[in-house]
């Protein structure tokens, strides 16, 4: 009996344009549970490490977990395949409803291959799939898209991508409902070279539970939880953290020049809220509701109708990494991305690199074609994300990504370009926040704040010191990675988690009533560790480089004039990186140790 699981895989070949149901071993499915671990597993026995992600070979896998669908924050889904960003196993997720609605349709996972000879969608319905022409569909953003297929296909969900996945930006997303966004590494660019514009899901299967009340228990209390500790996160979304970071110096300003934005107050949680706040707004069954609706009226080319978010790594990213104090340009342009199918980190980061490119004399302004790049011009916005977009003039080389962008504007401007593993930084100033920069460093898909979520207690609850690399903090990092890894596995939202106290004391029991599966906490910190090993080695056979943060990190120091904004000492980041190695048992490279991949049944 497949408690938790439908117990079913669809399988679908783009090229043949055929489609089959398979099924998953259990012993397999034991030890990596769903969503990120068995997508990885997929991907890592599928295909070969160094396979073009491009390639018809490389195949895309949407999993959800044993939890999708059924408590408090099972809203989730992840979707799995090599990035043609980072060249790293690209894990990405998201929420709304579409996670649910997949489980729904009789299936845990959509394992999809090859490419179709024109644009198509997918129609899965009921235990069903329809392989079907979306020609008319092609060049549509978002939006329109799933209007269209909402009409024809009554109540189902639609992840789509936009034109940025059509022509292939290396930091496309694929966007479900609309304004939830599976969106780093380029998952949607995968999508789009397969010719693949959308999945339709829907249908009336129910999910089976082991002990339905017992679980339905645990869930009601964890949702009791969440509302007490995540008050603010209720009441302003992921923005809350915006003035936090400003606050403790972390907010990077000025494509990480700065960690502190004197205009900060123009644009924070309370500045939205007060402005532009519609109403609230959540992901299937979820008690906080954090992904709040906001409206844009009579500002010309800012002017947005209604639209979700932006979150706090948009504001981030479009507010003062570029020098901007216009709140109403960085929710017109999170409302662009979302449509056009992009990662908003990403294409802020992007955006940002060229402002400090414009700025420093490193890029001719005959490049720019007259477009005033100067910090704070929110104007460009539109203008450059809409160029991205098209594969035009300076957006054809952005829509590369900022490594790539720099290294084609000339060997100079690599310098400014921050980031780890070819994947932008996220919105933390590491100078002020070490742990997090090592995590960005160690991350298996390249910066990124949801591998570890370090700046929890560095920065949000100052469990740990900001500064230095102690042994405590190199130990707090690996049970974090190996922790969210299992969340991911799960799958359940980690603001939810966090908030709702799911920890190791929680969820074997709670999986137990879930699945019927007996876990002890240890079991299930080995299924987090497990999934991040494999996933090293993944990366190991795709030959991606080591584990650096940039150079400007270790020379420079923020120009803020705040306290403790030094370089890194770049000694001290290496000597950590060795106590990193030495807590994973891998070896001095990095490589997990054969003893280690033996005690994880990796070998």
């Amino acid at each position: 009996m497949d408690f938790g699981y439908t117990g079913k895989i669809l399988r679908i070949d783009l090229t043949t344009q055929s489609w089959e149901v398979d099924t998953i071993d259990e012993v397999v499915r034991r030890k990596f549970l769903g969503g990120r671990g068995l997508g990885l597993w997929l991907l890592f026995h599928s295909s070969l490490a160094d396979v073009d992600p491009f390639g018809e070979e490389n195949p895309l896998i949407f999993m959800t977990g044993p939890y999708t669908g059924t408590g408090v924050f099972s809203a989730f889904y992840n979707v799995t395949t090599k990035s043609p960003l980072t060249g790293l196993a690209a894990s990405s997720h998201a929420g709304g409803i579409w996670g649910p609605k997949l489980k729904r349709a009789g299936y845990d996972a959509l394992f999809i291959t090859g490419k179709a000879l024109r644009p198509t969608y997918l129609a899965i319905l009921d235990g069903g799939c329809q392989i079907l022409d979306a020609s008319e569909l092609w060049g549509k953003g978002v939006r329109d898209t799933q209007c269209i297929l909402q009409d024809r296909h009554p109540k189902v969900s639609v992840a789509a991508i936009g034109p940025a996945g059509e022509k292939l930006i290396r930091f496309a997303s694929i966007m479900n409902d609309v304004h939830r966004a599976a969106g780093r590494g380029g998952v949607g660019a995968v999508m789009g070279s397969k010719n693949l514009k959308a999945v339709v899901v829907g249908g009336n299967q129910k999910i089976k539970y082991f002990d339905r009340n017992g679980f339905m228990e645990m869930s009601r209390t964890g949702a009791k939880k969440s509302l007490e500790n995540g008050t603010p996160f209720a009441k302003y979304g992921t923005s809350i953290a915006f003035s936090v970071m400003n606050e403790a110096g972390a907010l990077p300003t000025y494509n990480y020049r700065s960690g502190h934005f004197d205009r900060a107050d123009e644009i924070d949680a309370d500045a939205l809220k007060s402005r532009y706040f519609i109403r609230d707004h959540g992901c299937f069954n979820c008690p906080l509701k954090c992904a709040n609706i906001h409206a844009v009226k009579e500002e010309g080319v800012f002017s947005v109708e209604e639209t979700e978010g932006p979150e706090y790594e948009t504001m981030m990213a479009f507010g003062p990494n570029c020098g901007n104090a216009n709140l109403a340009g960085i929710i017109k342009a999170n409302d662009m991305c979302n449509d056009l199918g992009m990662d908003t980190i990403s294409a802020g980061n992007t955006i940002a690199l060229i402002f400090d490119l414009q700025e420093t004399g490193l890029v001719e302004r005959s490049l720019t074609k007259g477009l005033d790049l100067s910090w704070g011009k929110a104007e460009a916005f539109p203008v450059l994300l809409q160029m991205m977009a098209d594969r035009k003039g300076l957006g054809d080389i952005l829509a590369e990504g900022s490594v790539r962008a720099a290294k084609s504007l000339g060997k100079e401007c690599e310098r400014y370009v921050i980031h780890s593993k070819n994947q932008d930084f996220p919105g933390y100033e590491v100078r002020r926040a070490y742990g997090t920069g090592l995590s960005f460093a160690t991350s298996s898909r390249g910066a990124c704040h949801l591998r570890a979520c370090m700046y929890v207690n560095e920065i949000f609850q100052g469990t740990l010191d900001p500064y230095g690399f102690s042994e405590e903090k190199i130990q707090t990092l690996v049970e974090k990675e190996n922790m969210l890894a299992l969340v991911d596995a799960i799958v359940m939202c980690k603001f939810g988690q966090r908030n709702g106290e799911f920890n190791l004391d929680v969820l074997p029991q709670m999986l137990r009533q879930l699945t019927g599966i007996e876990f002890t906490g240890n079991d299930m910190a080995q299924i987090g560790e497990r999934i991040y090993n494999l996933e090293r080695i993944y990366n190991i056979s795709a030959g991606v480089g080591p584990d650096v943060l940039p150079d400007r990190l270790f020379e420079e120091n923020l120009e803020d004039n705040l306290d403790r904004g030094d370089r890194i000492d770049r000694n001290e980041f290496e000597n950590a990186l060795l106590v990193y190695y030495r807590e994973r048992e891998w070896d001095s490279s990095g490589k997990p140790a054969n003893k280690k991949l033996d005690e994880l049944g990796l070998a």
